[in-house]
């Protein structure tokens, strides 16, 4: 990522701050700037974790994501 990376670890139950940062990234995409998520998760008693790499392009992509989270984060406080 040669320098050009933001590296953000926050816990899935801090979703209106998870909302907050994904919605201020908008005014990159509007630009044309596509913007690159890597996420990596893990179960909470598990050693095991995955990842994956996306690359948002539009603001719909953007809202899939957020939504997809959002999701992430209902499983999340539901095992809880």
């Amino acid at each position: 990522m040669e320098g050009r990376a933001f590296l953000f670890e926050v816990d899935i139950a801090e979703e209106d701050l998870i909302s907050e940062m994904i919605s201020s990234l908008s005014p990159f995409i509007k630009k044309g700037f596509p913007i690159k998520v890597i996420q990596t998760s893990a179960p909470s008693m598990g050693r095991s974790q995955s990842m994956w790499t996306r690359i948002l392009t539009s603001l719909k992509e953007l809202g899939e994501w957020l939504e997809d989270l959002k999701r992430l984060a209902r499983i999340h406080r539901g095992r809880a």
